[in-house]
């Protein structure tokens, strides 16, 4: 019995595989389309996926980030009362908030709404039958649902860890200013410091990837929810659950490449 259990679950994670890389060249298709004038974009979707991926987040992310900052601000401050080298405690700090905590938290935040929000659409689409209606219609279901959401996500992504970023660094910058007595070019010294090219490229990059991870996880999981109204809801933890865990796993892999 568990040996079946164990086989179906396999299964189960390949078919979503095959699903994932359906849907990105599916995607890519319909944006050749497009840029060939053979088909156009939802705009309508769109403007509705940039307000899911973005602009909902936005206030809990920069509550989140100014939080993050002074946090920040605050533990620095306590460690430069106690330690006569700023630089040895700013510059790992700031390293850690632009290339892990900002990118991660934006790709949780994404997932959590847009992610689970194209999940649910799309695994409603196919309980409810109104895929058959699309399909009879001549249009692609993953193209129709997927399509407009994906350069959504992308964009949104790369603007909230841009603000993340910011705001994280100004409110950490402000409140070591005003507690700590730390200086102005210290605090630019030890970003110059923390961040090459490099490595802003990389902080930049990590979100546009996640976002992307996230789009085929969604839509794989609301496709693979069959015509069952549960897994509608199954769709969305399976999302929330697997987008997150693939995040971490990308992060790691960024971590660990030479």
């Amino acid at each position: 019995m568990n040996k079946t259990s164990n086989s179906r679950t396999r299964l189960n994670a390949l078919e979503r595989l095959g699903l994932a890389a359906v849907t990105l060249l599916l995607c890519l298709q319909l944006y050749l389309n497009i840029l060939l004038g053979r088909a156009q974009l939802d705009l309508p979707a769109l403007a509705r996926a940039l307000r899911q991926a973005g602009l909902s987040v936005l206030p809990a992310l920069t509550l989140i980030a100014v939080a993050a900052g002074v946090i920040l601000g605050h533990q620095a401050a306590r460690l430069l009362a106690e330690i006569d080298l700023p630089g040895l405690i700013l510059v790992p700090v700031i390293y850690a908030v632009v290339m892990e905590l900002i990118p991660l938290l934006v790709g949780v935040l994404v997932a959590g709404r847009a992610g689970v929000a194209l999940a649910a659409r799309q695994a409603t689409l196919i309980a409810s039958g109104k895929v058959d209606g699309l399909l009879v219609s001549g249009m692609n279901p993953i193209q129709f649902t997927t399509g407009p959401v994906l350069p959504a996500m992308l964009a949104m992504s790369f603007a909230l860890s841009v603000w993340g970023t910011l705001v994280a660094l100004s409110a950490a910058l402000l409140w070591l200013l005003a507690m700590a007595d730390v200086p102005l070019y210290l605090f630019n010294e030890a970003l110059r410091q923390a961040l090459s090219p490099s490595d802003l490229l990389e902080a930049l990059a990590k979100p546009l990837i996640f976002a992307l991870v996230i789009a085929l996880v969604a839509t794989a999981n609301g496709i693979a929810a069959g015509r069952d109204v549960a897994g509608v809801s199954q769709a969305a933890t399976d999302t929330m659950i697997g987008a997150v865990t693939a995040i971490l796993l990308i992060d790691l892999a960024f971590v660990l490449a030479p």
